[in-house]
């Protein structure tokens, strides 16, 4: 049996170590807290510098400059975190006289850096011009192409379509924010048609067309539909969507299958088409954004809530055709411009007047369709 002593005496010992024990509990909380912080904070470094490094070596991947981005972030948010928690213990180190010349040390460089890229020195300038040269020599060049498959599964008539760039088919850079710039790639579709001009299906459309995936002009975080790129193929094709106009929306699953991210150089569509015409065409509709001439200005229709005076649309839409006839021993055929779409996408209409249509034209430097191909039988020879 205990006598009062002993019990005072406990009681004084457990009341010394319950503060003891809430410090211990209060700082392995924090050592808990900062440690998550370190070992994000270091995750987040090693993605920025993975996609860094593919950034620098390959050609730009909306991707992987997205991966990039999110990645900086996330570094960004836990940077503040990790200053949080160590702000005291940097500023007793800066105050230390290593800890100055470390600071000087990291601000020179820095100010270095920043010159040598903007005046262009070696060896910045030489880092800079061994990515360059590297990213073109990965980039998709005239003897390569991508393949492109749709209607996988589909029972018909083989159909394959050779697409080679043109001189105009990727536009200038354009400037984004803070002197980061992008290029532009034209959006395309192709179609079936009878002699008459009925549409009959679709083969390719690309993937911004198909789900309204263009980015806003006013709010780059927001997603709208144009119906100045392909308006001839919305309107031959004469479907309407919930809000009332014939271009995809994002929500819409009628083109799966038909569709495939916009190819950035020269590419084949191979596809199956459904269809018991001997004869018919087949139909191509290409729009790229500014491409801009002295025709088509950018204030040439100030009052057009789409085209707008400083908008992208530049030159209309180019239609092509090429037409088939299943009972010759014609194998392939090329295609050539017939018109162009409305400029502002108002109305389906094919207008033959290409007046004022120049490098809308060199967007694709030959288009070939084949059909019935056997093994023994290609594309016509013409230079890549």
């Amino acid at each position: 049996m205990n006598s009062a002593p002993d019990i005072n005496i406990s009681q004084t010992v457990d009341q010394k170590e319950a503060p003891a024990a809430l410090s211990r509990a209060s700082v392995s909380k924090k050592v808990n807290k900062r440690s998550w912080v370190s070992i994000n904070l270091m995750a987040a470094l090693l993605g920025m510098v993975f996609t860094g490094l593919i950034s620098y070596g390959f050609a730009y991947s909306e991707t992987v400059a997205g991966i990039h981005t999110w990645f900086g972030i996330a570094f960004i948010f836990l940077m503040v975190f990790h200053l949080r928690n160590n702000l005291k213990t940097l500023f007793n180190y800066i105050r230390q006289h290593r800890g100055k010349q470390f600071v000087a040390l990291s601000v020179t460089a820095s100010v270095v850096i920043v010159i040598g890229v903007v005046l262009s020195l070696p060896p910045f300038s030489n880092v800079l011009d061994f990515g360059k040269n590297l990213r073109k020599s990965i980039t998709v060049e005239e003897g390569t192409f991508q393949t492109l498959t749709t209607n996988v599964g589909s029972e018909g008539l083989p159909i394959e379509i050779e697409l080679r760039k043109g001189l105009h088919y990727e536009s200038d850079p354009q400037p984004l924010f803070m002197g980061l710039t992008y290029t532009s790639v034209p959006q395309v579709a192709f179609w079936l048609e009878d002699l008459n001009g009925q549409y009959v299906s679709t083969i390719y459309v690309t993937q911004k067309i198909s789900n309204a995936s263009f980015v806003a002009t006013d709010d780059m975080f927001n997603t709208v539909s144009r119906p100045e790129s392909l308006p001839y193929w919305a309107h031959q094709r004469g479907v309407e969507y919930e809000d009332g106009t014939l271009m995809p929306s994002a929500t819409n699953t009628d083109l799966d299958g038909m569709t495939g991210a916009t190819p950035l150089g020269n590419y084949d569509v191979r596809s199956m088409v459904n269809s018991d015409l001997r004869q018919f065409k087949v139909m191509m509709e290409i729009n790229r954004s500014y491409d801009f001439n002295s025709f088509y200005s950018k204030d040439k229709y100030p009052d057009d809530p789409i085209y707008s005076g400083s908008g992208s649309s530049g030159q209309p839409s180019v239609i092509y055709e090429a037409r088939i006839n299943l009972d010759n021993k014609q194998q392939a055929y090329f295609m050539y411009p017939v018109g162009h779409g409305h400029h502002s996408g108002a109305n389906g209409n094919l207008y033959e007047d290409m007046v004022g249509i120049d490098t809308a034209l060199e967007l694709v430097k030959r288009v070939v369709v084949q059909v019935n191909a056997g093994p023994e039988q290609g594309m016509p020879n013409s230079d890549i």
